[in-house]
């Protein structure tokens, strides 16, 4: 009996040692990016729902009826991290969702940008624009949004 129970303990002990890493890791996955936005942008904090809706070309305006203009990065652990997290969607699905989009005639696409240093400079230069970089990228030139 003492065997059997001390069995259950240990697994027990390693299915929450299993739960603790995996909330590591996305917490550390959630930090892989950071949400920029033009200094025009008057919104300092947007929920994740409204950040889908914006980067799903759902919602095409900000509050004072400027128009938003998405940018997003083609590949990188921050754009992975960014649809996983924020959008819900893998890469692959991401980009069938704006072909989608874009053969219907709903919506155009988002900017792409090989480079976050090209991403940057546009959401700086657009006002109305927002997007995202990998956490810890140096922004100066543009605000970042916090998610809600």
């Amino acid at each position: 009996m003492a065997l059997v129970h001390g069995c259950i303990h240990g697994v027990i002990r390693k299915f929450v040692a299993i739960g603790v890493l995996l909330g590591l890791m996305s917490n550390a996955f959630a930090a892989d990016y950071t949400i920029i936005a033009n200094k025009s942008v008057s919104a300092g904090s947007l929920g994740k729902n409204e950040l889908q809706a914006i980067f799903l070309g759902e919602k095409t305006k900000w509050d004072d009826g400027k128009p938003i203009k998405i940018v997003v990065l083609e590949d990188g652990n921050a754009h992975k991290a960014f649809l996983k997290n924020v959008i819900g969607k893998t890469p692959s699905q991401f980009e069938n969702y704006w072909k989608k989009q874009i053969f219907t005639g709903k919506a155009a696409a988002p900017k792409s940008f090989g480079e976050m240093s090209s991403l940057v400079d546009y959401v700086a230069g657009q006002a109305g624009a927002i997007g995202y970089v990998a956490g810890g990228q140096s922004t100066g030139s543009t605000k970042s949004i916090t998610i809600k």
